[in-house]
């Protein structure tokens, strides 16, 4: 759903339907870490019965993660998938300095010299999304922008737009990290350097999907090189 208090009204509405429940799948755990709502998977854990089926899935397993594991699953089965790298190789990263004050004008070269076929623009925060978003419509750019504080409707329409191919261009937070699969996003931009290694990694998986090529482009500022080094050093590739 599209917003905390959504979340939070759904739970509340629907809390006796959880007695009845027989499978609980936790998907991206450590995202729901990150956006706040470990109190209320525990809260919705708490209310379902002890002979339910409960599948955990995270990309990472940070200790309140683990705790939660080892509180609510019993004699769980561990299953680790490992690659030699974290990236794959269909996809080529890149990376271009630029000073703060002309990463917009950046990234319209960016954009004109590649020309994509579809691209995510990726950004830190809602507020410079809607900027972002603004600054390239302004220039005639067909382009919308999806973050959290949009209405589930006005999500559903953006992803409606971009999932078809209709959309050329797509601003967008954290939000489109994950789980978004649309097979025709050639590039992935990140306007603003990603806050954690493994964040970049999720971003730049939504190209080079399905054995497709896909282009990653991370523009940074001079003061960032060593976000820069710690992405290279986790994702095991020299941008």
């Amino acid at each position: 759903v599209g917003t905390v208090g959504r979340v939070k009204d759904l739970i509340s509405r629907h809390m006796l339907m959880l007695h009845g429940c027989r499978v609980m799948v936790l998907d991206e755990a450590d995202e729901m870490l990150d956006l706040g709502f470990l109190e209320d998977v525990e809260r919705i854990l708490a209310l379902t019965p002890g002979s339910r089926q409960t599948a955990l899935f995270s990309a990472t397993m940070p200790p309140e993660i683990r705790r939660l594991a080892e509180q609510y699953l019993y004699d769980p089965i561990t299953i680790k998938v490992k690659t030699a790298t974290l990236t794959v190789d269909t996809v080529e990263q890149f990376a271009l300095e630029s000073k703060p004050r002309e990463k917009v004008s950046a990234l319209i070269k960016v954009l004109e010299s590649e020309r994509p076929e579809q691209a995510i623009v990726f950004v830190r925060t809602k507020v410079r999304c809607e900027q972002l978003f603004r600054e390239l419509r302004d220039r005639h750019m067909d382009v919308r922008a999806l973050h959290g504080d949009m209405t589930q409707g006005a999500r559903d329409g953006v992803m409606i737009s971009f999932k078809s191919g209709r959309l050329p261009l797509l601003v967008a937070t954290d939000v489109a990290a994950r789980g978004l699969d649309i097979t025709g996003v050639s590039h992935v931009i990140n306007y603003d350097v990603p806050v954690t290694p493994d964040v970049y990694v999720h971003r730049i998986g939504r190209t080079g999907r399905v054995g497709r090529s896909g282009r990653a482009i991370t523009l940074y500022e001079p003061r960032q090189q060593k976000e820069v080094a710690a992405i290279e050093r986790n994702s095991g590739v020299k941008l």
